[in-house]
């Protein structure tokens, strides 16, 4: 079980990093450690991840990812995994009833955003986000829209929302001569350049937007209503099942000339059949992406760094002699644990073979020969942090002391993130966890001596600028959830799910912890542990912070009402749109324009999108999810 705990939160704080723009892991490697994750059963696959408060605006219809099939090389060539795409063409041609064509393009290892007009006029340009939420980065591509998108024979009133899902890439070549020496690859360079609020306006003009999808009030519409000048004019190519093999084969020749990052083939269904495919809760029905064979290269094991985690673990990282792989130069990759390093023998001197889809550490694809070292002064004795003798449990190396330094350093860079603290990182805070067991603890301090000159036992120069924002971080949190308070208490496994019905039975409500691990609930629930949130929720009230408590739904009814709808149930207890509103008798969806449309309902009044500004004009109610109850 700690073994299925560890790979959990790996997986999330992969996940969270890629919302940040900042992958850690290659896309390859995630890719198995989801299947891991899926195979065990593990409910930590279905979880967004952390929603930053930059991500403030929310996409018209969700940004979903894709579902994807690996193909895979093998001692006689390459296994297209012509099996697992069979079996997902066939489940989707039993619903629409037809064995059609498909549709296939280029899958660009880029970033996503989502271009949306009201109208006719551009409103938004948000990055992906968690999906539900972007990043506003309207204002850098404004001047800079590298094509005009010309609507040909396309219809849009005053409220109709226009969305354009588009991949932001950059020439490889131009990469290669003026940023590569800087940044890991291109898609990282990308990202940051899209997403820092001190945007570079040549650098942005430097970036490409490829159209890829196009929604209006949610449903999808041809690419044949649109002109527009673009790098591939025509680059979807219609298929039949039986060419798949020939159409897989044909993408990975056009990557080789390509100018932008390829990693994959998309494929689709024609838009006329995507509605009736519809959506799952991760991606759409309608679509399928088949990941190319990972880039592979052959390089030397020289040495390993071990990073401790917040539970303790110690994590290594094999440091590579240099080698250019896909269009970066590559140093480190994941030794992933301990148990790993010993079975597989990838000391110092080990020949590996490493593979990477365009991501910063990359994946070992197999030993060629293993390291003739010996164990030796290559595992830790003691924990670096704080000398504690450190236990191997076969698999990975445990540092066992609660209160290690190194762990709690990690803690409180996770609570950093949970409160969203602006402008103090990893680096800042990990010489406060010599004195602080958690987050409270520090709050406490900085509003009681923070001002104070021992500031400077951690580095910080008293009175000095970055004194002034240290403290002012801090003191910029006005209010937090009580969800929040127990998840920046750095619990180990305790993400949001658990937080949230926590947070509901301290508050009197009613609450579910089915299919949360019992052992973690218990713990949770502990008469010590419960009366420390409770203390730590009434404490920071008293430093002025507002904790906003979960709240008893108001009765509210919807029958024979006509509604609109935006955003998601799911987080009210509705997997769809259909589920909610099926549950009140003669209740139906209208646009925001029809005179019959009595409510907008919404997952946020916090949402700053296109429908709730048209609502608001209009006059028409906005309510939540949460607000109706039978």
């Amino acid at each position: 079980m700690e073994k299925d705990r560890l790979s959990e939160d790996r997986y999330l704080k992969a996940k969270i990093s890629y919302y940040e723009g900042n992958p850690t892991m290659s896309d390859a490697e995630f890719d198995v450690l989801e299947q891991h994750l899926k195979n065990l059963g593990s409910k930590v696959i279905e979880q967004v991840g952390s929603k930053r408060k930059d991500f403030d605006f929310t996409h018209p219809t969700k940004m979903l990812s894709l579902a994807k099939i690996q193909t895979e090389a093998t001692g006689t060539g390459t296994y297209y995994a012509e099996d697992q795409f069979k079996k997902w063409f066939d489940k989707q041609a039993q619903i629409v009833g037809k064995m059609g064509m498909l549709e296939a393009s280029p899958k660009f290892d880029g970033n996503a955003i989502n271009i949306i007009y009201q109208g006719r006029k551009l409103t938004n340009v948000l990055t992906r986000g968690d999906g539900l939420t972007g990043k506003d980065v309207t204002k850098r591509f404004t001047n800079h829209l590298p094509y005009n998108i010309g609507l040909v024979d396309l219809e849009l009133s005053e409220d109709d929302v226009l969305e354009i899902r588009a991949e932001v890439v950059i020439d490889i070549n131009l990469f290669n001569s003026k940023y590569a020496a800087d940044f890991a690859n291109a898609r990282n360079y990308v990202a940051g350049v899209i997403g820092k609020d001190d945007y570079d306006e040549i650098k942005v003009s430097e970036l490409n937007l490829i159209p890829l999808h196009y929604l209006v009030n949610g449903k999808h519409v041809s690419k044949s209503h649109f002109r527009y000048n673009a790098f591939f004019e025509d680059w979807d190519t219609l298929f039949v099942f039986e060419d798949y093999e020939k159409i897989i084969k044909e993408h990975e020749e056009f990557r080789k000339t390509v100018r932008y990052q390829l990693d994959g083939v998309v494929i689709s269904f024609p838009v006329q059949e995507r509605e009736t495919l519809g959506e799952n809760d991760h991606d759409p029905e309608w679509a399928l992406a088949v990941k190319f064979v990972p880039v592979e290269t052959i390089t030397e094991v020289e040495g390993i760094e071990w990073n401790i985690s917040k539970r303790g673990e110690l994590i290594p990282t094999l440091l590579l002699k240099p080698v250019f792989l896909d269009g970066s130069t590559v140093k480190r990759a994941s030794g992933y644990n301990a148990g790993y390093v010993i079975d597989k023998k990838v000391y110092p001197g080990a020949i590996i073979s490493i593979f990477k889809a365009g991501d910063i550490i990359p994946e070992i694809q197999k030993v060629i020969t293993e390291s003739l070292s010996d164990t030796e002064n290559i595992f830790p004795e003691f924990c670096p942090s704080c000398g504690f003798n450190i236990e191997f449990n076969g698999v990975h190396l445990i540092c066992p002391n609660p209160n290690c330094p190194g762990r709690i350093a990690k803690q409180l860079s996770g609570a950093i993130r949970v409160l969203d603290i602006k402008r103090i990182g990893e680096k800042t805070i990990e010489p406060f966890a010599a004195c602080f067991k958690n987050m409270y603890e520090l709050i406490c301090w900085v509003y009681g001596d923070g001002d104070s000159k021992d500031i400077e036992l951690f580095g910080i120069k008293h009175k000095s600028r970055s004194h002034e924002i240290f403290i002012q971080a801090f003191k910029n949190i006005k209010s937090l959830t009580y969800e929040q308070v127990i998840q920046m208490l750095g619990y180990d496994n305790v993400g949001k799910k658990l937080s949230v019905q926590l947070a509901r039975e301290h508050s009197g409500l009613d609450y579910d912890y089915a299919n949360l691990e019992r052992a973690l609930v218990a713990k949770l629930r502990s008469l010590e542990i419960s009366d420390y949130i409770k203390e730590v929720a009434e404490g920071l009230e008293s430093l002025g912070i507002k904790i906003d408590k979960p709240k008893k739904q108001k009765e509210m009814n919807l029958t024979n009402v006509g509604v609109c709808m935006t955003g998601s149930p799911k987080e009210f207890g509705f997997k769809t749109k259909a589920e909610f509103i099926s549950q009140f008798p003669g209740a139906y969806e209208v646009s925001l324009s029809a005179p019959d449309c009595k409510f907008l309902i919404t997952d946020s009044y916090d949402s700053t999108s296109n429908k709730m500004k048209t609502a608001e004009r209009k006059g028409i109610e906005i309510k939540t999810y949460g607000d109706f109850q039978i």
